[in-house]
């Protein structure tokens, strides 16, 4: 017996090493390759915004896809110019990295809606990371610019109350924000092993990431990507369990907590409901979920609940996607029962796939048809 295992210790170690030599030669061989470009910028109100006519290839995880951006500076199917006005109703789309869109244009919800209403114009205000502090900024912007639109639609995220709470810190009453004074990573030695192994060990890579989606398609939920674990990371995590209101971003909801968190959401999503009244703009709010909310929340999330509430008197629609998310886990057999997960999200990621889009794409397709934006005088 003890033979056998140095014998398996033995082949295993051979063979990481010949990956290792392998991979190396691999590595070196490839084409070089410069920094990523990016169409990203630093903005004096918003903390980051996006450069406006920037095209470049947009790098997320393992893959790449083009990333282009209008004159406005907001993302965009190509570079275009953007005039005030608009023959056409024109909706103004707001939200963070889920509405920019983490893949090709064409695969991401806010493509395909474009895509369904060419009746319509829309204008994707969405950046990474934004929440409900930017949402304002960016619709006072357009609004303090002469740009017009007839409706608001914002896409309202799990992480914006860690945002609000930990991440965003107001500038004094202007509404401008800048960043965090402090951010502790959450990582761990699996994500640290599993970024070696990326880099270094070609083979085991493919191995591993094999054995990952093996898991995961069996209900396994432990995935660590590299910030946490991905079905319990604590930027979603906050609508079913406790989390820390003393920690820092990104692993607490320090320094403001979570309450106060959702309380400046809220607060700050009245400034813009109430910006929007004056002029006689109908706003909406769509939520939808994490892959955490898939595996531990309800239908009845305090995420739903939430918005929904804030909602009534004030929203033309509210669009819940979680009983459209909820349906499909629902569906997978018990022998593969996070087929769900791999079917509609980006592997090791909390952002949807072309598929996890057109639920949110026909969600909102819906309320649209329902409810046809019109042209304001």
């Amino acid at each position: 017996m003890k033979l056998l295992a140095v014998a398996v210790l033995a082949s295993l170690l051979l063979f990481l090493a010949l990956d290792w030599l392998w991979s190396a030669h691999v590595l070196r061989s490839a084409p070089p390759s410069g920094p990523a470009a990016t169409c990203f910028v630093r903005d004096p109100v918003r903390h980051h915004a996006l450069q406006a006519e920037c095209s470049c290839d947009r790098h997320w995880g393992k893959s790449s896809y083009p990333f282009a951006t209008n004159s406005l500076g907001f993302r965009d199917e190509s570079i275009r110019k953007v005039p005030l006005t608009s023959t056409r109703p024109r909706i103004l789309l707001l939200g963070d990295s889920f509405t920019e869109g983490m893949s090709s244009w064409n695969d991401s919800y806010v493509g395909q809606i474009v895509a369904r209403f060419p009746q319509y114009e829309f204008l994707n205000g969405a950046v990474e990371s934004y929440s409900p502090s930017n949402y304002l900024n960016v619709a006072r912007a357009l609004l303090d610019q002469g740009v017009q639109f007839d409706e608001v639609l914002v896409f309202i995220d799990m992480s914006d109350a860690q945002d609000e709470a930990a991440f965003y810190r107001d500038i004094g009453a202007s509404g401008a924000v800048d960043g965090p004074q402090q951010i502790i990573h959450n990582s761990g030695w699996y994500a640290d092993t599993r970024l070696y192994i990326t880099e270094h060990l070609l083979l085991t890579n493919s191995i591993a990431g094999f054995l990952e989606r093996q898991a995961v398609k069996h209900g396994f939920y432990h995935l660590n990507v590299g910030h946490g674990p991905l079905f319990d990371l604590e930027r979603s995590a906050w609508s079913y369990r406790p989390v820390s209101d003393a920690e820092p971003y990104e692993i607490g909801y320090g320094p403001l907590g979570l309450q106060t968190g959702l309380a400046k959401e809220e607060s700050k999503m009245t400034l813009l409901w109430q910006e929007l009244q004056r002029r006689n703009i109908p706003l909406s709010v769509v939520v939808y979920p994490w892959p955490a909310q898939i595996v531990h929340d309800t239908a009845e999330s305090k995420q739903v609940t939430m918005w929904r509430d804030w909602c009534a008197g004030k929203c033309k629609s509210f669009i819940s996607v979680f009983p459209a998310f909820l349906a499909l886990k629902g569906q997978c057999p018990p022998a593969q029962s996070g087929c769900w997960y791999l079917n509609d999200f980006i592997f090791g990621d909390e952002h949807y796939n072309a598929a996890g889009n057109a639920l949110v794409a026909d969600a909102v397709a819906r309320s649209l048809e329902e409810h046809p934006p019109l042209k304001r005088d």
